[in-house]
């Protein structure tokens, strides 16, 4: 019945169609990601807006902080605050995974964190209060939050702080040269209800840097897998010691540019710095 210019005509017809479907498929697949594109692009326009525009200018402290996001949406997070009774706060914080999620936790923790030193709570304390109120939205998201939170008397320099297994901060001490790990004990925000965080002490002296970071910058890793590594990082805070806090900002990205052999970075990198001087 069919004559073999038919079959071939429906040959034809059929490679055609078959082309027209996966054109389409293609242009849409080709919409979605443009759309999710955009909409990745404006969480992390607002990711960034909610960090520090400018610092507290308080006599004898050099504050400086820089977020660089990754391609991606991330969840780091900082902020300076200054309270009416001389004290200067100074938060840090990692949400994991790198996506809108992540991005959304991060503005609920910055607006939970705003309140809650409007009660003057210590560290600990809002630790505590921030793991319970997180813990039902970070299991059901399955995310957590890695956070250090210190506040400074900046009449006396001392100084409370708590950490979330986040990063230890480094606290270079400028009358023996020695840099030493905040290290207090707590669990990252969201793995269980109702847990203790403790709160330690220190004091910060003239010519002493504190130097708080994500894990993007120690985890930067080079063209051969190494990573960047708490001891590079101590060996630039050392180095570069007698720099305002800003420059101090400038050559440790500088630095970690120059370990990766590149402009970009696989995860969010921030740092806060705080020097105290006359």
């Amino acid at each position: 019945i069919f004559t073999e210019e038919f079959v071939e005509l429906f040959r034809n017809l059929a490679g055609q169609i078959g082309v027209a479907w996966r054109n389409a498929e293609l242009t849409e697949r080709l919409i979605k990601a443009k759309e999710s594109e955009r909409e990745l692009q404006i969480a992390k326009t607002i990711q960034l807006g909610l960090l520090p525009s400018s610092f507290p200018d308080i006599p004898g402290y050099d504050i400086a902080g820089l977020c660089v996001p990754a391609r991606q949406v991330g969840g780091d997070y900082f902020d300076v605050l200054t309270g009416e009774n001389g004290t200067l706060d100074a938060v840090i914080a990692d949400v994991s995974g790198h996506n809108i999620g992540a991005s959304l936790i991060m503005a609920e923790t910055r607006t939970l964190i705003l309140a809650s030193r409007d009660q003057a709570k210590r560290p600990a304390k809002l630790m505590y209060d921030l793991n319970n109120f997180f813990y039902d939205d970070l299991t059901q998201t399955e995310l957590f939050i890695s956070m250090f939170y210190l506040s400074i008397d900046t009449r006396s320099g001392k100084l409370n702080y708590a950490n979330a297994g986040h990063n230890k901060p480094l606290h270079f001490r400028s009358a023996t040269g020695v840099i030493e790990e905040l290290d207090a004990e707590g669990m990252i925000l969201g793995v269980r209800k109702d847990i203790a965080f403790a709160e330690e002490k220190a004091t910060l002296l003239n010519g002493d840097i504190l130097l708080l970071y994500t894990d993007g910058i120690t985890e930067a890793e080079n063209q051969s897998g190494e990573f960047f590594g708490v001891d590079r990082l101590k060996d630039i805070l050392t180095g570069a010691r007698e720099m305002s806090s800003q420059e101090i900002i400038d050559y440790l990205f500088e630095q970690l540019r120059l370990f990766g052999s590149t402009q970009n970075f696989n995860d969010d990198i921030s740092v806060v710095i705080i020097k105290h001087g006359e």
